[in-house]
């Protein structure tokens, strides 16, 4: 179904650090858009009224409504509270669905994980498309995953498919997520990796700062941190085995190293390496996979 006129699709990619607010037309082409701080701080409801009141600014600036929303968000969202993000103060508290459908009326409403609205981007646009079996790796604060089976996006028995972020990474791991740790992204994530730098690096910058380093032990640092991350990507592809793997997210930006680490793993161990590629989408990917879940919200309006 295409939206009456005068309407537009709506998207928002909801992050620890900024609010993404997206019009787009029927076929995904951006239209307006806005990106505002999150200001974590001062709470969730907060930036959730700031991210809709932004969208119906600009609704109200072109003349027209909402012909669908869709909502790209940190964790796992239930109808009354979010699981598995902690990074803005009473996240998990929101009833995001109720939220956004007492904002934007009749309008369809589609919620996803941030990573897997990613993903859902990539097979729509990007370096997925056309991909049955895939991966889809997101390296950047936080490590999570999108398995792509059948040319779809898995949600998992409880919606949290691909959260490598929990994996243990030894048997001395002694916490998980039982005691509301994730072992791999405390380590490799970018904000286990910048404490990781300031401590041992005196470092403040994360991971991009230690990149523009030209020390041995810059590299040392950056080449276990990549070999880290080819481990488990490795693991995940002989789980999965997926056609393509893509990477996205922080790290992939600007440098091709991890790319290139996590294949020569993939040579060495893997049965059938997939092909690595990098994915289409930067710093975008979420308010693409936003727009795209929006036209599928729309697809199904009655």
């Amino acid at each position: 179904m295409s939206p009456a006129e005068g309407e537009l699709l709506v998207g928002f990619d909801f992050g620890g650090t900024k609010l993404a607010v997206t019009l787009a037309d029927e076929h995904g082409t951006i239209v307006a858009g806005e990106v505002l701080p999150t200001e974590a701080n001062l709470g969730a409801e907060q930036a959730v009224g700031r991210a809709t009141a932004s969208a119906h600014r600009l609704l109200d600036e072109h003349g027209v409504v909402a012909a669908a929303v869709g909502v790209a968000t940190m964790g796992v969202t239930h109808d009354d509270h979010v699981e598995l993000a902690p990074n803005v103060p009473g996240w998990d508290r929101l009833a995001l669905p109720a939220a956004m459908a007492a904002a934007f009326g009749p309008a369809p409403v589609a919620i996803a994980n941030d990573v897997k609205a990613a993903a859902l981007a990539e097979l729509t646009w990007g370096a997925l498309r056309g991909v049955g079996t895939g991966v889809y790796l997101n390296l950047g604060t936080g490590i999570a995953a999108a398995l792509v089976t059948d040319g779809q996006v898995v949600e998992g028995a409880h919606g949290a498919s691909g959260e490598i972020g929990y994996w243990v990474r030894s048997r001395a791991d002694d916490a998980g997520a039982g005691g509301g740790r994730a072992p791999l992204e405390e380590y490799a994530g970018g904000a286990g990796a910048r404490l990781r730098a300031r401590t041992e690096l005196g470092v403040e910058g994360g991971v991009a700062e230690v990149a523009r380093l030209d020390t041995a032990q810059a590299r040392a640092f950056l080449e276990d941190l990549h070999d880290e991350i080819a481990l488990h990507a490795t693991n995940l592809a002989i789980a999965v085995d997926p056609e393509r793997l893509v990477v996205g997210g922080g790290y992939a930006r600007g440098s091709t190293a991890v790319l290139e680490a996590i294949r020569a793993r993939l040579a060495v161990f893997a049965p059938y390496p997939p092909e690595v590629r990098l994915a289409a989408f930067g710093a975008d990917a979420g308010s693409a996979g936003a727009v795209a879940l929006a036209m599928g919200a729309l697809s199904r309006r009655s």
